[in-house]
């Protein structure tokens, strides 16, 4: 059997971390599902929704944000 080995990357978020994300006016909900590394720019892959989960594919690292549990919105 082969396996890929995942590549690590030292970007601001991390595959499985819970973020926000605005798409189409709206501020979506998500967890990171893939990072790719593109001329120096960091572009993520996205799992949103619950039941009907969809994926939004190559959003940049400028267009997330991360909203803790005390309902402030911190940008890395």
């Amino acid at each position: 059997m082969l396996f890929k080995r995942k590549k690590k990357y030292d970007s601001k978020f991390q595959i499985g971390e819970f973020v926000s994300f605005h798409q189409d006016g709206d501020l979506k909900h998500g967890m990171i599902s893939n990072i790719k590394k593109i001329d120096d720019n960091y572009l993520y892959d996205i799992k949103v929704g619950g039941e009907a989960t969809w994926l939004s594919k190559d959003v940049a690292e400028n267009k997330i944000i991360k909203i803790e549990g005390d309902g402030i919105i911190h940008k890395k």
